[in-house]
């Protein structure tokens, strides 16, 4: 055999080694998942957007650490499920991080720690379908428009759920993995939390990051879909002004917290699985958010993004006109203070898994300018990267 011969196999060799230990790898995610599910202790799996390499959060006691407001988020820590609105049906939830692990490699070993507790029954608990019809959609959306104009709201977040059944044979942990192949640029992750549901979604909008001392925090909006990769968009007036909302909140926000030294870049096109948003960053010294961190994600948050501006009238028109609860969509999740990190995202694209079909979470900004028939279709285009996975397409 001649030496480049020689050389390729090993070439292939060696791929073919990476290849197995990358399944693997990937096949110890799955079984943990799985063992984990149905077990009475709530856990997240998580990446970071862009990252290959997973995190997992379990608590090793079965009781739903419940919260009633953010400011009880003070002295604690672990890993944050926010609801849109907190109510007794939807309290705000942190999961202990008893254990913490990082990366395929560490999670691997997990399985050896865990006991083999006794299942729990019926934990994918089923719910009413709540789907809203085209034709009731879009006769909502024209009846929130007429009060846009008559200036009642500057903008409302509409949303409503698509329900669809869950290809079989698949599990949860092949739900994440194929969310993760869609969606890599965002935050993806499950969330399993007994007594109160399994989420899963992969979120493009961070509500709030503290790296180095400096918080960030993003406004996005505007939604336009993106087929074939990347490319330059030519935003409408009435999107840029949608946006332009969402900007103008947040600066005022900074404001009133007496902070006048930030940075803001924006706004640029951020690209998110198959649509684009527009996006504003700021970024600012933790100096005076330390000490009333919780004061201050209360202000933020929903903002004009999830929830509409004035924000409390805007919030208070979604709960009593839409069909549905939107329990967690809308509200944020992710790392509370653990090793000393804060990363919150918004929870949005995603899903509620139940016994044998999921419920789908989709909404978009309405203004005086909005188009009730590109709205539906815009929800549609949303759902797509969600439904194509629960399908196994």
């Amino acid at each position: 055999m001649m030496i480049a011969d020689v050389s390729a196999v090993r070439m292939d060799e060696a791929l073919a080694h990476r290849i197995n230990m990358k399944v693997m790898r990937m096949n110890a995610l799955l079984d943990t998942i799985n063992h984990l599910i149905n077990r009475p202790y709530p856990f997240a799996v998580f990446f970071y957007p862009g990252e290959r390499e997973p995190e997992i959060i379990l608590q090793q006691t079965s009781n739903i650490h419940k919260l009633n407001s953010f400011s009880d988020l003070n002295n604690n820590k672990g890993f944050v499920f926010a609801p849109f609105s907190i109510s007794d049906h939807y309290p705000l939830v942190i999961i202990d991080p008893d254990i913490h692990l990082k990366g395929f490699q560490a999670i691997a070993g997990l399985q050896d720690r865990l006991s083999a507790d006794k299942l729990l029954t019926s934990e994918h608990t089923e719910a009413a379908n709540c789907d809203i019809s085209k034709p009731d959609y879009l006769k909502s959306l024209n009846k929130l428009i007429d009060q846009i104009k008559a200036e009642k709201f500057d903008k409302v977040i509409i949303s409503r759920t698509i329900s669809a059944n869950i290809s079989k044979g698949l599990t949860i942990g092949n739900l994440l993995m194929k969310l993760k192949e869609k969606v890599d640029s965002t935050f993806v992750y499950l969330v399993y939390l007994p007594g109160i549901g399994i989420w899963m979604g992969g979120t493009p909008e961070l509500l709030l990051m503290k790296t180095n001392g400096a918080y960030h925090t993003v406004s996005l909006a505007g939604t336009v879909p993106v087929n074939g990769g990347c490319h330059e968009i030519e935003w409408s007036a009435g999107m840029k002004r949608e946006q332009q909302i969402v900007t103008d909140f947040i600066a005022d926000q900074l404001k009133s917290f007496r902070i006048e030294n930030y940075s803001q870049t924006g706004p640029v096109t951020e690209y998110a699985g198959n649509v684009a948003h527009l996006k504003t960053t700021f970024e600012f010294s933790g100096d005076k958010i330390d000490k009333q961190l919780t004061s201050f994600i209360d202000a933020i948050h929903p903002g004009p993004a999830v929830c509409g501006f004035p924000k409390e009238k805007a919030k208070e028109y979604i709960l009593n006109n839409e069909k549905h609860h939107r329990e967690y969509y809308c509200g944020f999740l992710g790392n509370w203070k653990m090793e000393d990190e804060l990363r919150l995202f918004i929870n949005i694209r995603c899903m509620k898994i139940l016994a044998d079909r999921a419920v789908i979470y989709v909404g978009g900004g309405i203004t005086s300018s909005s188009a009730p028939e590109s709205e539906w279709e815009e929800t549609n285009h949303k759902a797509k990267p969600l439904l194509s996975v629960i399908k196994n397409n």
